[in-house]
């Protein structure tokens, strides 16, 4: 069976001033969650993420910027993003546990972006069923302006999750571009 592998692209796009304005821009919410959220699409959405946790989110009408770095992705990689899922990560104790983006409204055909920007954090990535550790291989470090591809058919066969980190960080916001049905 051949692995799905994803995609990481070191320095997509680097601009320091786009964490602070994203950071101060953005309607955040909290869901008990371990991070800070928004859901931006353009046009009025519902999104029900999670198993045995869902939480539902209304859309928010999305940022000019959020909206170009969009329209940027959609023509260099020929893909046809039309939501984004913000998350901030304030510090080392924000998280996001082992989960797939396989919810009913997205298109399981369409590959799913990741774009990081503020402090370095790792992305974790492992088969459904697997329950060692977590080689360093399926380990990737998410630095400012790195992009983060998964591909089509990787939510099917891999979950994946932001841990807490190790020591003391700055904050990380992660611009999830996906396709909506």
């Amino acid at each position: 069976m051949e692995k799905i592998r994803p995609i990481l692209i070191p320095s997509y796009l680097v601009l320091d001033t786009y964490y602070d304005k994203l950071l101060n821009t953005v309607p955040w919410i909290n869901q008990n969650a371990p991070r800070d959220e928004c859901f931006m699409a353009l046009d009025k959405l519902t999104y029900t993420y999670g198993k045995g946790f869902e939480r539902t989110y209304e859309s928010v009408l999305m940022d000019s910027l959020v909206c170009s770095i969009m329209e940027l992705i959609n023509k260099e990689f020929l893909t046809s993003y039309n939501v984004c899922f913000l998350n901030h990560y304030a510090d080392r104790h924000k998280h996001l546990g082992w989960h797939a983006d396989d919810s009913p409204e997205l298109d399981a055909d369409h590959p799913i972006a990741v774009l990081s920007f503020g402090a370095t954090r790792q992305i974790w990535v492992k088969e459904k069923d697997y329950s060692g550790e977590i080689p360093d291989e399926n380990k990737y470090e998410l630095t400012n302006g790195s992009l983060f591809i998964m591909p089509k058919g990787f939510q099917e066969k891999y979950v994946y999750k932001i841990p807490k980190h190790d020591r003391e960080c700055d904050g990380r916001i992660s611009l999830t571009y996906r396709r909506m049905k």
